[in-house]
């Protein structure tokens, strides 16, 4: 009579075949089958079940295939089913191929050859093959039921002790300050549930920098590298690995010292973020109910590894915002926009759109000592709080050299030697324009460092623009420089632009408006409509190449001044 037995339905997929091998390799020898009869029966379903896989189902339809063994006195009796209808009748007369090397034909001829009978079924349902063989050496009937009842005793005892261990598990993870805390108490819990010579925990070098850093350093965490292991295998594809015997794993120069172990994937998401590794150096060998219990620990460890992660991404994201926030906060106290003004004689337009991060953009208008008037367009390297800081620096030494009375030429020479005393051995510089406008309004002296050039638009359309370029690299990278002014005369009507780079440099892939010459015709275009206009015609272009887009990615300043008598 059939003392035990299993049986199972999975997806035809041919990843389960090895996870139905190790379940029936685990309860033949439980049964007390021998190695080699063992190896035998496992070939025999990795072959069936193979091919029930591969050729068993019917397009169109999700398929699954059946597998149930048993044994009855010195008979293990092996069925695996389909929804197919079955391989020919030439195939099932099993012979071996005429090339023994080919890649198909051959299994149903091993499994003929170490079976002592092969049944099969056809029918509505699909296609059933049966396989039997005397065993010897299976648990006597005498003794049968009594060992039944101690495995089953044994198998109910370790679920008692496993479901334990997961609700401390959970209180573990719950009162520990720190992850490390919670895997020593979970390792020491798994270790009484899964004797082991060596339990071990890898971790991912991906993980946050700190989370990393702590666990490696713990008892837990093996301290071999995993390079040239199982350990890396499992790491890399993140399929759980288990040997019964360490030829299987040969040659790995850890864990081949070790007769039997499994390597179970920790993963959250997706992703793996560490291995379980369980070994022992002599057998007993791994039991099913073993594997099932370290794949939910390793499940759990999973997940309480990606907690911690994320907690610190966003720990480090909430910091980041906040250092935004701050610089935001510093950016628009110490760079404020100056107010579009209309003077007799002239007017001036101020536009800006900030970036989704701080940028070091920089526009000012004031006046001079003598009664003329300064336009300065600064745009300082990268983003965040040290661009805001420098940004705030310039602002700080061009408003005291403005405030003397400086000259233009002298000023920007000044300007320079100040940040590269000041920023040093950093990397940080400006790209800078100045405009000097005279109070009788009828001339403009310009200096321009690294920055895109000034335009100077008249007030006859077929007035030639004007540009003034740049005549030296952006401030505080080299001191001791002198840059050139270039001055130009202005009539009434006549219109200076400057702009920072967020306004031209935004083109994408299929769309031609974007860059400094189309900027440069689109200002020719509007110059009688006004600096607010320009501005509007200047968005309406960027939102049709990037309709999707709330926030531009660098910051954009327009100045506009017009002389207007």
């Amino acid at each position: 009579m059939d003392y035990s037995g299993q049986r199972l339905r999975v997806s035809a997929d041919v990843q389960q075949v090895e996870e139905l091998r190790l379940t029936f390799g685990a309860f033949l020898r439980q049964a007390g089958a021998s190695p080699e009869d063992v190896a035998r029966w496992e070939l025999v379903l990795v072959e069936a079940a193979t091919n029930a896989v591969v050729h068993g189902g019917r397009p169109g339809q999700p398929n699954q295939i059946e597998v149930a063994w048993s044994i009855a006195g010195q008979i293990v009796r092996l069925e695996v089913g389909d929804s197919g209808p079955g391989p020919r009748q030439s195939q099932l007369d099993a012979e071996l191929p005429a090339d023994p090397l080919q890649t198909s034909g051959r299994g149903l001829f091993l499994i003929t050859q170490s079976c002592d009978t092969v049944e099969h079924w056809r029918g509505p349902g699909g296609f059933r093959l049966v396989m039997t063989r005397l065993t010897p050496g299976l648990n006597r009937a005498a003794g049968e039921n009594d060992r039944v009842i101690e495995a089953a005793m044994a198998e109910i005892s370790q679920c008692y002790e496993s479901l334990a261990a997961f609700y401390r598990l959970g209180d573990a993870l719950i009162a520990a300050d720190r992850l490390a805390d919670f895997f020593r108490k979970a390792i020491a819990d798994l270790a009484k549930i899964l004797p082991a010579d060596r339990l071990s925990l890898y971790f991912q070098p991906a993980l946050e920098p700190a989370l990393y850093e702590d666990l490696v350093r713990q008892s837990f965490t093996a301290p071999e590298d995993p390079v040239g292991t199982v350990v890396e295998r499992v790491l890399t594809t993140g399929r759980e690995v288990v040997w019964q015997s360490a030829a299987e794993i040969t040659p790995d120069p850890v864990w081949g010292r070790f007769e039997c172990g499994f390597c179970v994937p920790l993963r959250a998401g997706g992703v793996t973020l560490g291995v379980l590794v369980l070994a022992r150096r002599r057998r007993p060998y791994l039991l099913a109910s073993e594997l099932s219990t370290a794949r939910t620990y390793a499940d759990l460890f999973g997940i309480a590894l990606a907690n911690a992660d994320h907690a610190l991404v966003r720990e480090r994201e909430r910091q980041a915002l906040r250092e935004l926030e701050i610089a935001a906060d510093m950016q628009n106290d110490l760079l404020p926009l100056p107010s579009s003004l209309t003077q007799s004689g002239w007017r001036v337009v101020v536009r800006r759109r900030m970036a989704r991060t701080v940028a070091g953009d920089y526009v000012d208008f004031c006046p001079t000592p003598d009664g003329g008037q300064l336009l300065a367009m600064v745009d300082v390297m990268g983003k965040g709080m040290s661009a805001a800081l420098f940004a705030g620096m310039v602002r700080t030494a061009l408003r005291i050299e403005v405030d003397a009375g400086v000259p233009l030429a002298r000023l920007i020479e000044d300007l320079n030697a100040v940040l590269c005393r000041q920023t040093g051995e950093l990397t940080l510089f400006a790209t800078c324009a100045l405009a000097y406008v005279n109070p009788a309004r009828d001339r403009a002296l310009i200096v321009n460092a690294g920055h895109c050039p000034v335009l100077c638009l008249g007030q006859d359309a077929r007035s030639p623009l004007r540009q003034a370029a740049p005549s030296g690299p952006p401030l505080g990278l080299y001191p001791n420089l002198h840059y050139q002014v270039e001055e130009l005369l202005l009539s009434p009507g006549d219109q200076l632009v400057m702009v920072t780079d967020g306004l031209y440099e935004w083109e994408s892939p299929g769309n031609p408006v974007g860059g400094w010459a189309s900027l440069c015709e689109l200002v020719q275009a509007r110059r009688h409509e006004g600096g607010e206009a320009l501005w509007e015609s200047i968005q309406r272009r960027i939102h049709a190449a990037h309709p999707a887009e709330t926030d531009p990615c660098d910051d954009q300043t327009l100045l506009v001044w017009e002389r207007r008598t």
